[in-house]
């Protein structure tokens, strides 16, 4: 009797310790993977923020130009 419950629990501890390992693996690889970006996220972060003032500036340039032909037809037409 002895013999059949061993190896259904040899069975059971294989297969639960093969899944923890798994999972262990993938959240060492992640943990890993997250430092790595976490750390270039700080140069993305600045090139972003210069992308996205370029933007507003000539944006607001656009505006400005906008706004100062709008003025000038309004004083051309009286």
């Amino acid at each position: 009797m002895d013999r059949p419950l061993s190896a259904v629990s040899l069975t059971i501890g294989v297969v639960l310790g093969v899944a923890v390992g798994i999972a262990y693996a993938v959240a060492r690889r992640a943990w890993k993977d997250y430092k790595v970006t976490k750390a270039s996220l700080t140069g993305l972060r600045s090139g972003a923020l210069g992308l996205v003032r370029v933007a507003f500036t000539r944006g607001g340039l656009v505006i400005l130009l906008c706004l100062a032909a709008m003025g000038w037809a309004a004083v051309g037409k009286s």
